[in-house]
């Protein structure tokens, strides 16, 4: 998990317009959302080789983007190993993804506002089971497909995939992923290997999100 800034990640929330890392998130939500033949994916699983790449702090900014544009965003912590994103915004871990999985909750008991208009969070939860066994959940998928009507764009933070195979059950349910890689500290062969790994259960990869970049920002890669 990234521990950076107020509730431990740098997010855009009061980045000023024109700045690199606030129109480095625009770029990358306009990839998504106008590069792919007039079809943008509605569900999007943000993952990495390994941990520490920034794929939290990437997942949070991507989705409060898109609420910038007074769409409604749900945004995922679909990470129940290292469970962070209700930290972002003040909120209880729990009830949340896991008490839903296993109908110990409900879906709007667990669908939370935030305090970024047009945004809603869905957090981790605390899992009654292992957490490989609740993405594996055939009610992963229904419940993307309810979820889906609701909310223009559904960003999933999801652990990394070199590590655990939570991320691949996820990648199966979604319209694409999006691969955050560190400047800092990429290794090809790592890159390659998860890739390989997503292909393999025929998810859809978007691109890759380079991040830690000397200006503190993020590009996007397609490919």
């Amino acid at each position: 998990m990234e521990k950076n800034g107020r509730n431990g990640f740098i997010t855009i929330e009061k980045a000023t317009q024109g700045t690199p890392f606030f129109e480095a998130y625009g770029l990358l939500l306009a990839s998504i959302l106008l590069g792919y033949d007039g079809k943008p994916p509605s569900v999007v699983a943000v993952t990495a080789a390994r941990t520490g790449d920034g794929v939290s702090t990437t997942a949070v900014n991507l989705a409060m983007m898109m609420a910038r544009t007074n769409r409604p965003t749900l945004l995922i912590d679909a990470n129940m190993r290292e469970p962070g994103l209700h930290r972002a915004f003040g909120l209880a871990q729990k009830p949340g993804l896991a008490e839903l999985l296993v109908g110990k909750a409900d879906r709007k008991a667990v669908t939370l506002s935030t305090r970024i208009p047009h945004l809603s969070l869905i957090p981790a939860g605390e899992a009654p089971l292992p957490a490989q066994v609740l993405a594996s959940q055939p009610g992963l998928g229904e419940l993307i497909g309810v979820l889906r009507e609701h909310y223009d764009l559904i960003v999933i933070d999801t652990p990394p995939v070199l590590q655990y195979p939570d991320a691949l059950h996820i990648a199966k349910n979604v319209d694409g992923v999006l691969q955050v890689v560190s400047a800092a500290r990429a290794v090809r062969r790592e890159q390659q290997e998860s890739r390989q790994l997503l292909e393999r259960v025929g998810a859809r990869l978007l691109g890759t999100v380079m991040n830690q970049v000397a200006f503190r920002g993020k590009a996007l890669v397609q490919g």
